[in-house]
């Protein structure tokens, strides 16, 4: 497939500019505020002394909040409108976000927990209504390609999210380890908790500002009504009917397998780096702003590739070059099994590049067909996020079991997890692509 420049110029002129960029702004703020969890989550680690199992319980409530919201705001969405729904879902955000404030004074990690699960609830509400509504701003057949271009200012979030936690965050918070917090008298570890807390905390407060400006203005925009049909249709009858869709049901298969490598792949990098540099015995403080200088790499790697990506994908098919980047992604993260030096921290890199364009696309491939159903459908992938929880619990259960084989170390052997994932991503596409360009049959 080739674009033409007149082409070009049509796909640019058909979505309406003001309300793609309020949605794709949307996309900015659960991107800073996914990123910038992995700082949060650590920081409480030091906050509350918490343990092992409690210092996941931040992510257990991510997963939960993307279970639970999900379908109610394709119910909603069904009943009302896409805008409605946006509103809705950026008011859940918000009130999340307001939950800190309470949780901050109180200084308790369960408020913090609560906060944390209601502001996922609103992002999880927010991808629903925001993916099917950019999919619709114009022609379906660049629908793929409006995704993926809304997923990069995602990414620009995820960026902005990790600079922020790497340039503001980690430096304001006290370096005092855990052993000497608890040793402090109650009064001073007071005062040092508060200090850290409001540090932790005020990053939200921006995106909480962000958001009600948000509010208004999409408020009182008017949004694309095409494909926004109302109906009462009941999520298990859409359910039932959208199971019955061959295409639907093997991108909502590799949509849960892709989060599960997107999430080990940008978890586990920091083990395998730290795994590396420690072998050369480098110092302990070197190899932790290492670890912190590969990891914004990775993630801008990631940003880079999916602008890159979007460009690619008006003039190559998207099958097709899912294909291509899960068959890179795939021997990359074999690259990072089999060497033990920094090779492989370079294989990750360039697995993060090459995955970044496919959660948008495996998106936009198993939303073809759906029609009326499309509001369920977007809440069923949606939903997929919860293989977040899930597949770097297999990883980490591989590194804790400490095998090796081969001469490779459990870090290494533990890729195998994302691996297979990007087998099944790699199968869809090679499928995707027969279906939605040879038979044209997105039921069988």
């Amino acid at each position: 497939m080739t674009t033409t420049k007149g082409e070009l110029f049509d796909i640019l002129k058909s979505v309406r500019i003001v309300p793609f960029l309020l949605i794709t702004a949307c996309y900015v703020t659960w991107g800073f505020t996914n990123d910038i969890i992995g700082v949060t989550v650590s920081a409480f680690e030091h906050i509350f002394n918490l343990n092992a199992l409690e210092g996941t319980y931040v992510n257990i409530a991510n997963a939960l909040g993307y279970f639970t919201l999900s379908i109610p705001a394709a119910v909603y969405m069904m009943r009302y409108t896409y805008k409605s729904g946006v509103l809705f879902s950026l008011g859940i955000y918000a009130l999340g976000i307001a939950m800190l404030l309470p949780a901050k004074y109180h200084g308790e990690f369960y408020g913090f927990l609560m906060a944390y699960y209601m502001m996922t609830c609103g992002t999880a509400a927010l991808e629903t209504c925001c993916h099917p509504l950019v999919y619709h701003m114009g022609d379906e057949r660049r629908g793929i390609f409006r995704l993926n271009l809304a997923q990069t200012f995602n990414s620009l979030g995820a960026v902005v999210g990790m600079y922020v936690a790497t340039a503001f965050v980690k430096k304001g918070l006290s370096p005092m380890p855990i052993e000497q917090r608890i040793q402090l008298p109650k009064a001073q570890a007071d005062v040092l908790k508060t200090h850290d807390l409001n540090v932790v905390t005020e990053p939200y407060m921006y995106i909480a500002a962000a958001l009600l400006v948000l509010i208004v203005l999409i408020r009182v925009t008017k949004m694309p009504a095409a494909y926004d049909e109302r109906s009462s249709k009941g999520p298990l009858t859409a359910f039932r009917e959208l199971l019955h869709v061959k295409n639907y049901r093997n991108g909502l298969m590799a949509e849960f397998f892709y989060i599960g490598a997107q999430i080990c792949c940008l978890t586990f990098i920091t083990t395998y780096t730290r795994m590396v540099l420690t072998a050369e015995d480098m110092f302990a403080a070197d190899v932790e702003m290492m670890v912190s200088k590969v990891n914004l790499i990775a993630i801008m790697t990631f940003a880079t590739m999916r602008l890159v990506c979007t460009l690619i994908i008006l003039y190559v098919k998207p099958g097709r070059l899912l294909i291509m980047m899960g068959a890179i992604a795939l021997m990359t993260t074999v690259g990072a099994i089999v060497f033990n030096d920094r090779n492989g921290i370079w294989c990750l890199i360039i697995t993060c590049g090459a995955m970044s364009m496919m959660f948008p696309t495996i998106y936009g491939m198993a939303l073809r067909g759906m029609d009326s159903n499309i509001k369920y459908a977007s809440a069923g992938l949606t939903m997929t996020v919860s293989a977040g929880a899930v597949f770097p619990t297999l990883q980490a259960t591989v590194i804790d079991m400490n095998i090796s084989f081969l001469g490779l170390s459990a870090v290494n052997l533990s890729f195998i997890v994302p691996m297979i994932c990007f087998i099944i991503v790699t199968v869809y596409g090679h499928t995707g692509y027969v279906r939605h360009n040879i038979t044209h049959d997105y039921v069988s």
